[in-house]
C-alpha cells in the first residue's frame, strides 16, 4: 500500500473518529465508508486489523455468506455504536437486487443468502446505527453494483496491488534486519546496509506487479536465516511461478472449451 495514500486513509478515520459532535450538530449520519479493491494477499484484511488496533476499536469481521437478511439485520443491531465493520470479499457473495424468488417465504429468504436490498438497509436504511466504520473489502470491484459503492456508503476507495520493488525490498528488510527486541538471527551478523543492498537485488529479480506481498512473505520466509539464499533463490521460484499460472490458465482454457461443447 502507497505510504501517501496510507496516511490519507488514516488521518480521514482520525478526522472522522474526532468529529462525532460536528456531524451530530449539522443533523449529518454519523457514519464512515471504505472499499478496499485488490487482488487476495494483498494486505486488505492486515490494513483492517491494524486499523482496529491503532485506534483502540473492537472490529468486526462478518460472512455474508453464511448469512441471510434477517440475520445480519439482527447482527448490525447488536454491533457497539463504535467499532470497526468488515465485509470480506463481497464480490464473491453474488448480491442482486433480489436475492429470493416471490414464491419463497421469509424463513426460507434468511437462509439464502444476503440480497443487495439487506445490505443496503443495514448499512444507510431506516434500521442503520451510527458511530462504526464499515470496510468492505473486493477482489473485483467491476462484479459491484454501484447503489453499493456511490459515494455516501463508499467514502473513500482503496487499491491494494501487488508488489512493485519498493514493496519487495521492504518486505526483505523486514525478515532479514536485525530486530530492536535483541534477538539476533542465528549465526547472522549482516549489517542493516549490506541488507538493503541484498533487499535491491532481490528486488530486482522480482517482477513488479506480479506477486502480492503475501506470497512474497511466504518464499522469504522459507529462507529466513539465509537472506543470501533468498537472492540466489528467488528467480527460480519467479520461473516456476509462472509456469504454474500458465499450467493453470491452460487448464481454465481447456475446461471451458469442454463446456462449449
Amino acid at each position: 500500500m502507497d505510504e501517501a495514500v496510507k496516511k490519507d486513509v488514516l488521518e480521514d478515520m482520525k478526522q472522522f473518529l474526532d468529529d462525532q459532535e460536528w456531524y451530530a450538530a449539522r443533523g449529518i449520519p454519523y457514519r464512515r465508508g471504505y472499499l478496499l479493491d485488490g487482488p487476495p494477499g494483498t494486505g486488505k484484511s492486515s490494513f483492517c486489523l491494524s486499523v482496529a488496533g491503532l485506534y483502540e476499536l473492537d472490529i468486526y469481521i462478518l460472512n455474508l455468506s453464511s448469512l441471510g437478511d434477517t440475520g445480519l439485520a439482527k447482527l448490525f443491531t447488536q454491533l457497539p455504536p463504535r467499532c470497526v465493520v468488515l465485509l470480506e470479499d463481497v464480490d464473491a457473495v453474488g448480491l442482486d437486487r433480489n436475492n429470493t424468488s416471490t414464491g419463497q417465504t421469509q424463513k426460507d429468504a434468511a437462509h439464502h443468502g444476503v440480497s443487495l436490498s439487506g445490505l443496503l438497509n443495514v448499512i444507510d436504511g431506516v434500521g442503520s446505527q451510527d458511530g462504526r466504520i464499515l470496510i468492505m473489502s473486493t477482489n473485483h470491484i467491476n462484479h459491484l453494483d454501484d447503489a453499493l459503492i456511490r459515494p455516501g456508503r463508499v467514502d473513500k476507495t482503496i487499491v491494494f496491488k501487488c508488489a512493485d520493488k519498493k514493496i519487495a525490498a521492504q518486505l526483505f528488510c523486514t525478515i532479514f534486519k536485525q530486530t530492536t527486541t535483541g534477538y539476533e538471527q542465528p549465526g547472522k551478523e549482516a549489517e542493516d546496509v549490506a541488507i538493503e543492498t541484498l533487499a535491491e537485488e532481490f528486488a530486482a529479480r522480482v517482477p513488479e506487479g506480479e506477486f502480492s506481498p503475501a506470497k512474497i512473505l511466504s518464499f522469504l520466509l522459507e529462507h529466513k536465516y539465509s537472506p543470501a539464499d533468498a537472492v540466489d533463490r528467488v528467480q527460480e521460484w519467479v520461473t516456476k511461478q509462472k509456469e504454474g499460472k500458465e499450467a493453470a490458465s491452460m487448464l481454465e482454457r481447456e475446461n471451458s472449451w469442454l463446456k462449449d461443447e
